[in-house]
């Protein structure tokens, strides 16, 4: 009901200069939702006006990239093609209920399984590579190439265009709708593009990109898919749904890292570990010296503990990968149970905890 934000700034001066001062946030009614109310300040006097009912599951049945989309992801037979129709509205007001509730749904039961299966996987992850896993994993971008693999599409024609074409309107509810029909009737020019204002908020300037419409609606629908797994099917359907179509790709963890000075950050870890013994960078074995193919073999090395190796063309090059080798050996250590099968998670039945708690990121 109440949508984002507007950012307000109150600037100060002291000193004879102005000085930065924080920003609050206000809220503001979003008015495409026609909400009525008999004061602004009491909350419990809204009352949307627009008018919602869903799909009838007639209807939804003779919508064949409904049926289509619903065999595609192999959804059990109480999912219902209505629910279904429902992950894929957008629009607020088009007498349809929306995916706003779902959505909602599939982003918390996301965060919830995709952080416990990092946390309880990878202990050691120092939070900020967690935080990219984690976009990596349910980020818009990561679920806009998902919906795409899943094969939903974009219903982008317009009703002249439909009834021109006599395109059954039993197809459109088998697409995602997000797409106002104002923005459909737009003679457009090619190349050219309107950011809208969400999109310009979301510009990056480091590297020039923004959010669009068309990639948020697409993880808006895939989140609001697995919400209504979990609604019509319960939590180990929904899970095992997560793990199939999510948490099974394979996630380069080792790419992520970047470290400025690895040999500083393997002191301080050691001693954070209380290593009694000093860190040493050994060569190990050398082969070519003279030639223009040396090899080199190095070590890090905590009295006669080998804790990592390195191999490269150079001396320092083989040194400084013995160094990140130990760190990551470090970071993406993953705990294993008793029998060497994998640890239970959380939310599995009969959890049991059998891993290890790290100590915390290191500082440099």
């Amino acid at each position: 009901m109440l949508r984002s934000v507007s950012r307000v700034k109150i600037p100060h001066i002291a000193l004879g200069r102005r000085v930065l001062t924080s920003s609050y946030h206000t809220s503001r009614i979003d008015k495409s939702l026609k909400t009525e109310y008999d004061s602004i300040r009491d909350y419990g006097s809204y009352k949307n006006t627009i008018f919602t009912h869903r799909l009838p599951e007639s209807t939804a049945q003779q919508s064949p990239p409904l049926v289509a989309l619903h065999s595609r992801l192999n959804l059990p037979s109480s999912f219902t093609l209505s629910t279904l129709s429902q992950a894929l509205n957008l629009k607020k007001y088009d007498g349809l209920a929306n995916n706003f509730g779902l959505n909602t749904l599939g982003k918390t039961l996301l965060s919830y399984y995709v952080s416990e299966h990092l946390l309880v996987k990878y202990p050691r992850l120092p939070m900020p590579i967690h935080n990219v896993a984690v976009d990596s994993y349910m980020g818009s971008n990561a679920l806009f190439d998902i919906g795409k693999i899943w094969g939903i599409q974009v219903d982008t024609t317009s009703k002249l265009e439909k009834y021109l074409s006599q395109e059954p309107e039993f197809m459109q509810y088998g697409k995602l709708r997000f797409i106002s029909e104002e923005f459909k009737n737009e003679v457009k020019e090619s190349g050219v593009f309107e950011l809208s204002e969400e999109e310009i908020a979301s510009i990056n300037k480091e590297n020039n990109t923004y959010l669009s419409k068309e990639t948020e609606a697409y993880a808006s629908a895939v989140r609001s898919i697995i919400g209504g797994l979990y609604t019509h099917a319960g939590e180990d359907v929904t899970k095992q749904f997560i793990h199939d179509h999510i948490l099974s790709r394979k996630l380069p963890l080792d790419q992520m890292f970047q470290f400025s000075k690895p040999t500083r950050e393997l002191v301080r870890l050691c001693e954070k570990l209380n290593f009694t013994e000093p860190v040493e960078i050994r060569l190990i074995a050398e082969t070519g010296r003279l030639s223009s193919h040396a090899i080199y073999v190095a070590g890090a090395f905590s009295g006669v503990e080998k804790l990592g190796e390195g191999v490269g063309s150079s001396l320092q090059e083989a040194k400084t990968r013995a160094v990140v080798n130990a760190l990551m050996s470090y970071y993406l250590y993953s705990p294993v149970s008793e029998d060497g099968s994998e640890v239970k998670l959380p939310s599995d039945k009969n959890y049991k905890f059998e891993g290890i708690v790290g100590i915390g990121d290191v500082a440099i």
